[in-house]
Order: structure tokens, then C-alpha cells, then sequence
């Protein structure tokens, strides 16, 4: 492929030296089949690049399973931690002493959201 490209701006090149000027070269490229292979050369460089990045069958399935382990995991351990706090706002003081909290917490973000 390289050298395909190397050929062709050689030969960009030595079509451009024969013309006078940059808007003459301009006007003659773009109706030169020059013109067609620079951009099919881009063309299929692009093509390359999308299909190398494009992610195999096995790298999907993988994401799927992932994130499918994800979704069950994180449901989890929100409803561990909702049922530890639920436990620890049942011990009589502590229970207050927690809720308190919160609550300090929570007119503390108010205020600093309010300046």
C-alpha cells in the first residue's frame, strides 16, 4: 500500500511541475484521473481503519457478560447497604445520632449550594 502511495504523489508531483501555477494545478487536478486515484487511495485507507476497528464477535459477547454481571452486582449492593442502614436507624440512639447526621450534612450542602 505504501508504495502505491509513493507512486502516486510521484506522480502528483511531476504533473504539478508541469504547470505554471498553483491555480492551474488546481483546475487541471481536479479533472485529472489523478484526482479519482488520490481519492479512492483515501478512500480505501478509511476502510481499513473501520473495519480493523471494529470489534470481534468474542470481544461483544464479553462486553455483554460484563455488563449483564455488572447490572446484577450493583442492584446488590444497594440493597445490602439500604437494609445495613435500615439496621443501624433501628438501635435505639444510634439510630438518632445517624439521622442527625444526615440531616447536618444535608442543610450543610444547602448552604454551600445557596452561596
Amino acid at each position: 500500500m505504501l508504495d502505491k502511495i509513493d507512486d502516486l504523489f510521484k506522480r502528483i508531483n511531476e504533473f504539478g511541475e508541469k504547470l505554471s501555477d498553483v491555480n492551474q494545478f488546481e483546475t487541471e487536478f481536479a479533472q485529472s484521473p489523478l484526482n479519482s486515484e488520490y481519492t479512492n487511495i483515501f478512500v480505501e485507507i478509511a476502510q481499513k481503519d473501520i473495519a480493523a476497528s471494529k470489534p470481534s464477535m468474542g470481544e461483544m459477547v464479553k462486553d455483554r457478560v460484563g455488563t449483564n454481571i455488572k447490572n446484577r452486582i450493583i442492584p446488590s449492593r444497594a440493597v445490602r447497604v439500604d437494609a445495613r442502614d435500615r439496621a443501624i436507624r433501628n438501635i435505639p440512639i444510634v439510630g438518632d445520632v445517624v439521622d442527625a447526621g444526615q440531616k447536618i450534612d444535608l442543610l450543610n450542602k444547602f448552604r454551600k449550594n445557596k452561596e
